[in-house]
């Protein structure tokens, strides 16, 4: 059901006995259809239906109501698939009586529409309505699909066998439909597709071979279905292809080859295949690419490898791809990448290297890719990040850079990064950052330092992000000391206590575990060592018997001992123009603050004037500019 959780769900499977229905508009079929009459999906009898975590990948579901996951990508599609064909057969018994032409063992929907699930059908039934324009047969006993069992129909456009037991499709199976255009056979223990079979079908523009038992495809298959524009053999057993096997379909726009056993593309395989949009390469295994595999597919805009064995890519991997949008590259085996790999690819806005074993970086990798919104660097071997990395990255939405081994990050190495929104730094070994690391994000909305070493954050480093609001700091070994004025002073201005409530205090002992949204300002000591929060070139070591005292904002803080003060820390806002004077240029900026600490408190008046270079100055102070 939309909405429903897997909690949900179980509470409907755990009471049986309660009879309704629940409908659900079928988008696509303009129909309202029940869902069960006892509120449970019926499972499939080739692979059992079951509430789990979602895998690492990610898919799109078909349909709302799909709430579960099957043992893989295509076989939860098929049983998505399946739930849609159930809820369009059931349909039918909203309707008041049965057209007259309809078989015993199916269910028709306005005559145009014909579901047949009975699991003990072993034939194709006699007496299919001569007008239908959709045929679906769906978990039914079905071990073939004979020559001239479906008759002749010049209005039949769409044509399912979901989850039955074919293993054979007999040579004209499906002639005398001269006006189908989308053929599927999909869950199946279907070994082969003779050439044959396809005989007779001009019309056909999508075909589905999906989670079957297919080996190989046979030389000519496509020969007769040269007007073929989507085409889906996702979860076979397909171990190669023959040359020339895609030579007639010039017209395809989707090749789906996902989950299968592939090791090699021959060289040239996909050459015929220039109208092509879409190419699913996903979960085979591939080792290597051979020199420009897809230099012919000028018009590809997606091209997924992800889920292979790929340890290394040729220099010109992706030449000829100008119009690529999306290239999936991630779970794969790749330890370095050629520093121009991505230079022909100026289109390119999705972008994942995620799960490889990538160490370090070239400089130059992204520059020939300025239109990229999104990319993921995550899992993979990264320690370091080379100095101008994302310069020509201007426009990039998302950088995602978690489960890596960076232990230090640069000040400008986001320099360039001016439409970053999202920032992922999360499971790495970081232990500081340094002041400027996010300048020049104006953008920036969240940044995730989940799973790191950090004690502290140095004060600033979130004032040049004025749209931020979500930092993750969970997992890390804050210090709730003096250091940490700065950063809780950030948290508490913002009013997300779920977001960042998750932080904890992990020393001094007296607030071990306490989250930082919850620690006042006046418990940020530093006993023993006290002092101000280090700045830029100080070492933040103190002599003893100092105290720091500071404003509740953090602005202001001076370290003193019982006889002086040695160390103002202050951070004043922007300046504004100074009134002209006649003598002199007169005062610049001036304040007041009451600060407190243990040891008490202390007032501190600060004037900051400004000198022409003709003027006298005081003793040890250097004369301004």
């Amino acid at each position: 059901l939309p909405g429903c959780s897997p909690a949900a769900a179980s509470g409907l499977a755990s009471r049986p006995s309660v009879a309704g229905l629940f409908f659900e508009a079928l988008q696509g079929h303009g129909l309202l259809l029940p869902i069960s009459s006892e509120g449970q999906l019926r499972p499939s009898r080739n692979s059992s239906l079951q509430v789990s975590h979602l895998p690492q990948k990610t898919f799109s579901a078909c349909t709302d109501f799909c709430l579960v996951q099957a043992g893989d990508e295509a076989r939860l599609l098929l049983q998505c698939r399946l739930v849609v064909y159930t809820l369009l057969g059931l349909g039918s018994l909203l309707v008041r009586g049965l057209p007259l032409s309809c078989p015993p063992t199916c269910q028709c929907y306005d005559t145009s529409k014909v579901f047949c699930s009975e699991e003990r059908m072993r034939e194709i039934p006699a007496g299919l309505p001569g007008n239908a324009t959709q045929l679906f047969f769906v978990e039914t006993a079905l071990r073939s699909v004979r020559s001239g069992a479906l008759g002749s129909s010049t209005t039949l456009t769409k044509l399912v066998f979901l989850n039955n037991n074919i293993q054979e499709l007999e040579d004209g199976a499906f002639q005398g439909l001269p006006s189908l255009t989308e053929l599927e056979v999909s869950g199946n223990p279907l070994p082969a597709v003779s050439p044959r079979v396809l005989v007779g079908l001009p019309s056909l523009s999508k075909l589905s071979l999906g989670a079957n038992a297919l080996r190989s495809l046979q030389p000519g298959l496509f020969a007769a279905a040269s007007r073929l524009q989507d085409l889906r053999l996702p979860g076979n057993r397909i171990e190669a292809l023959p040359p020339g096997i895609f030579r007639p379909l010039r017209y395809l726009h989707t090749l789906d080859l996902s989950q299968n056993v592939l090791t090699e593309l021959p060289a040239g395989l996909l050459a015929p295949l220039t109208a092509l949009r879409l190419l699913k390469l996903s979960d085979n295994l591939l080792a290597r690419l051979p020199e420009g595999a897809f230099g012919a597919l000028g018009r590809l805009a997606e091209l997924h490898l992800d889920g292979n064995r790929l340890e290394e890519l040729p220099a010109n991997a992706f030449a000829g791809l100008g119009t690529l949008r999306r290239l999936q590259l991630q779970h794969n085996a790749l330890g370095s990448l050629p520093p121009d790999i991505f230079a022909g690819l100026p289109n390119l806005t999705v972008l994942s290297l995620e799960g490889n074993r990538l160490a370090t970086l070239p400089a130059t990798l992204f520059t020939g890719t300025p239109r990229l919104l999104h990319l993921s660097l995550a899992r993979n071997e990264l320690e370091l990040l080379p100095q101008g990395l994302f310069a020509n990255l201007s426009v990039l939405q998302t950088l995602a850079l978690s489960y890596n081994a960076m232990h230090h990050l640069p000040a400008g190495v986001f320099q360039g990064l001016a439409g970053l929104a999202t920032l992922h730094l999360s499971h790495n070994n970081l232990s500081s950052l340094p002041a400027g690391l996010l300048r020049g994000l104006p953008l920036l909305t969240a940044v995730v330092l989940d799973h790191n070493r950090l004690a502290r954050l140095p004060p600033g480093l979130f004032d040049a992000n004025e749209e931020l609001v979500r930092v993750g700091l969970a997992s890390n070994p804050w210090a709730c000391d003096c250091h940490l004025a700065y950063l809780l002073s950030w948290l508490q201005g913002f009013a997300e206590p779920l977001t960042h409530a998750q932080a904890s205090c992990a020393s001094p002992a007296a607030l071990q575990g306490r989250s930082l949204l919850e620690v006042p300002h006046g418990q940020l000591q530093c006993p023993g060592a006290p002092g101000v929060p280090p700045e830029e070139g100080w070492d933040g070591e103190h002599a003893p018997g100092q105290c720091t005292y500071r404003n509740p904002e953090g602005t202001v803080s001076m370290a003193c001992d019982a006889t002086s003060c040695q160390q103002l820390s202050l951070r004043l806002p922007p300046p504004s123009p100074p009134p002209r004077q006649a003598a002199g240029l007169g005062p610049v900026y001036q304040g007041a603050w009451v600060l407190h600490s243990h040891c008490g408190t202390l007032q501190v008046n600060v004037l900051v004037t400004a000198q022409s270079a003709d003027e006298a100055t005081s003793p040890g102070l250097p004369t301004a500019p």
